[in-house]
């Protein structure tokens, strides 16, 4: 196949991949409102605590094997295949472990989640099945097989969601059928990614491929558990230090910032291949530039999205909801906060460095977690907002001192970065003050921002076709 073939295969497969994250995540963000108006604001307030936790226990319970597969595409591309179905075999036993335990006391692990032990039992089912579909996307995205990717994932996210509102609707018990319709189709979905998985790779136990998985996935494992708990405490310790209506609204602001959520895991997606590609190849020079246009244009959008929060709250949760209007300012920085430290994550990750990930990612939990204790008895649950922001900001700042210790850093233009972030961050909470003006003056503001964004984006697509992302300069392997 042509270079340029190739190359265009790469753009369109990356492009792809992000229209179709946006349409999974667009999904969920589409039926919140409609959530929040069937369901109590305790209901919501329930289900947002059972989504945390689920979150959690998928990482604790996994190992995330999903996170070895970009670098082992490298390391055996020779059986790719048994790789993938060896780890899926690997993961899955230390599952049924964790849940066996869970079983034998159940009763303490309902104090703990706070929930009825059949929705602990609906966490495990889906944790045991789920790694097996996110490790078969992983590979069609290495193999660029976009048109199964795209029609798996959104097929199945629109079949749950359809089979959620109808519980939700229909069940008397209106928190289950929002669960069980969510889960149950997804089940299936995992169920059929598993036995092909399996059935393609023909391989359980293969003592290097475990040890290898771990290896690279263990270490992770504090790190994502720390990220997700950076996400995802405050919603659970707003529910037990406060109560399941305010956690209800936080999460609102939170199902909010998914707009910038779905936007930087989509192009990460896009970007991480495209990355190791080019640290492969040894051509810094081609990152450092794309890297001053991926993050000036993520700000603008973080910034825009601050500017018409109002208008997402009424459409998110109504006027009930409104008050978590100031909420997303620290929200929306946090996750931009979030897209900015991935860019010294990424190469940690490339260099096989998952240990040093986990510490920085540590610290910052511990000091979000602690924060939260201090701060959410003394000014209510809006205060975790800020801690979370403060938590992503430590987050940034110990990955980029780790990096630059492992000369992980050469490739970026590491002041422009901590310049954008810090203007992200400062003017994105003092666009907060905006909400206080009439709705009109607010909106030219708005309209000038959104010109800059899209003068940009034409921009950036132009400086893309310029370089080796997108012309016959790109490497990419068949």
């Amino acid at each position: 196949m042509k270079q340029d073939s190739i190359s265009k295969k790469a753009f369109k497969a990356g492009t792809w991949y992000t229209i179709s994250n946006f349409l999974l995540k667009g999904v969920g963000f589409i039926t919140t409102p409609i959530f929040t108006r069937l369901l109590t604001k305790g209901e919501y307030g329930e289900y947002s605590n059972y989504t945390a936790w689920l979150s959690i226990i998928a990482i604790l319970v996994t190992l995330e094997m999903s996170g070895c597969v970009y670098r082992a595409r490298y390391d055996y591309e020779d059986d790719f295949d048994g790789f993938l179905s060896s780890i899926i075999a690997c993961g899955s036993l230390i599952t049924l472990i964790c849940y066996l335990i869970v079983c034998l006391f159940m009763s303490f692990f309902v104090k703990i989640f706070d929930m009825d032990a059949v929705y602990i039992h609906f966490m495990f089912f889906n944790v045991l099945l789920s790694p097996a579909l996110t490790i078969m996307q992983a590979k069609h995205r290495i193999l660029q097989k976009y048109k199964s990717f795209v029609a798996v994932s959104v097929g199945s996210t629109i079949v749950s969601t359809l089979v959620s509102l109808a519980g939700v609707y229909f069940c008397k018990d209106r928190l289950f059928g929002r669960i069980a319709g969510m889960t149950i189709p997804l089940l299936i979905v995992y169920l059929a990614a598993y036995i092909m998985m399996m059935a393609r790779g023909k391989k359980f136990y293969v003592g290097e491929y475990w040890k290898y998985a771990v290896c690279i996935s263990l270490p992770l494992v504090p790190h994502l558990l720390s990220n997700t708990i950076l996400g995802s405490s405050d919603r659970i310790m707003i529910k037990q230090m406060c109560s399941a209506q305010d956690a209800a609204v936080y999460s609102v602001a939170y199902s909010c910032g998914m707009i910038i959520s779905i936007l930087f895991t989509s192009l990460n997606q896009a970007w991480e291949p495209w990355l190791f590609d080019r640290v492969h190849n040894k051509d810094n020079e081609s990152v450092k530039k794309m890297s001053r246009f991926y993050l000036l244009f993520f700000v603008v959008l973080v910034m825009g999205c601050i500017l018409v929060a109002p208008e997402l709250i009424w459409f998110m949760g109504g006027k009930s909801y409104y008050e978590a209007v100031y909420v997303i300012p620290p929200v929306m920085a946090g996750y931009g906060c979030k897209f900015a430290y991935t860019f010294y994550v990424n190469m940690e990750r490339f260099e096989k460095q998952t240990k040093y990930i986990s510490i920085g990612t540590l610290i910052s939990a511990a000091v979000n977690v602690i924060l939260n204790f201090i701060f959410i008895p003394i000014f209510g649950y809006m205060a975790a907002a800020y801690t979370t922001l403060f938590g992503f900001i430590l987050l940034l700042v110990l990955h980029y001192v780790m990096s630059k210790k492992l000369g992980l850093t050469d490739m970026y233009d590491n002041r422009f970065v901590f310049l954008m972030t810090a203007v992200m961050v400062v003017g994105g909470i003092a666009l907060g003050g905006l909400y206080l003006l009439p709705g009109y003056a607010r909106w030219i503001i708005i309209v000038l921002i959104g010109v800059v964004t899209v003068f940009m984006g034409l921009k950036f697509y132009k400086r893309i076709k310029g370089t080796d992302f997108y012309n016959d300069k790109c490497q990419h392997r068949n």
